[in-house]
């Protein structure tokens, strides 16, 4: 009986340690519990984001994991060791979201909840007043015309024709000197070709001190500066009855022609007419 006794106490023993040998192994094979860091995205009045991005770092910004919130706003990120972690959210139309770093022991879940503000687009406006304005200036009047570039272009390459076309440009004249054309500050010269103009004032400055009286209807005529280079025109400018329109009047209109010839050579300021004829039948 004692001998049994004593086997049963040795089985006993054996078998406490080995349960107690078990359970340390056990315990040194399976890793430590990771914790988990979980929580609601909403903006700032409380209403919740699903599809909102979040991102876990640590500390020192090496990704640790990443969720999307789901149709309850609400994410949940395992699988972490213990340590120190920042999460980050992102949605489009809001700022971004950035926390302090938050600290998690081993097995901890740790609640997280996000708030995120409606990002604001900043816009300069510029106001400014286009409002057109009256000039008191007195070449700013209503009826002056400054013509260059381009507007020259469009003026008639004859003599006459321009001269007629400037005089349309100035309207009535006013005054003993309106009406009058002045080239580089002289009247009484003869037209310059268009080519050795730079600019045509008209009924710019009425007032001016420059002039003795009114000068409505005054067109003033600015030729190019001088050049060490010789250049010129030349134009030819015809008429003929084929291109006209007949008579109702006469039954045989009689036939007419009118050719024009003219040529220009300028060097400097001063512009020399080589040949100039006209021939009308």
């Amino acid at each position: 009986m004692y001998s049994r006794l004593h086997s049963l106490t040795h089985f006993l023993i054996a078998l406490a340690l080995g349960l107690a040998s078990l359970a340390v192994h056990a315990q040194s094979s399976n890793p430590p519990a990771a914790a988990t860091i979980h929580g609601h995205i909403a903006d700032q009045t409380g209403a919740l984001i699903p599809g909102a991005r979040v991102t876990i770092t640590t500390a020192d910004g090496k990704p640790a994991g990443g969720a999307t919130a789901d149709q309850t706003g609400s994410y949940s990120i395992t699988g972490l060791p213990a340590g120190s972690y920042v999460v980050k959210a992102t949605f489009s139309g809001f700022a971004d979201f950035q926390s302090q770093p938050i600290t998690v022991a081993t097995g901890q879940i740790k609640r997280v909840d996000v708030a995120m503000a409606i990002e604001v687009a900043q816009q300069n406006v510029v106001v400014s007043d286009e409002t057109p304005t009256v000039s008191v200036e007195a070449g700013a009047n209503a009826s002056s015309v400054v013509l260059k570039d381009k507007d020259l272009d469009a003026l008639s390459d004859d003599p006459d024709e321009l001269s007629n076309e400037l005089q349309a440009l100035a309207g009535p004249s006013a005054g003993p000197n309106g009406g009058q054309i002045y080239i580089d500050g002289f009247t009484g010269g003869q037209l310059p070709p268009k080519s050795a103009i730079r600019e045509i004032r008209i009924n710019q400055n009425p007032f001016s001190a420059e002039f003795d009286r009114l000068g409505y209807g005054r067109i003033e005529i600015l030729t190019k500066p001088g050049t060490d280079k010789l250049h010129g025109q030349v134009f030819v400018m015809g008429n003929e009855s084929a291109f006209n329109t007949g008579s109702p009047f006469l039954q045989n209109v009689p036939s007419y022609y009118r050719l024009q010839y003219n040529g220009t050579v300028s060097i400097d300021k001063d512009f020399l007419v080589l040949y100039e004829h006209g021939a009308a039948r």
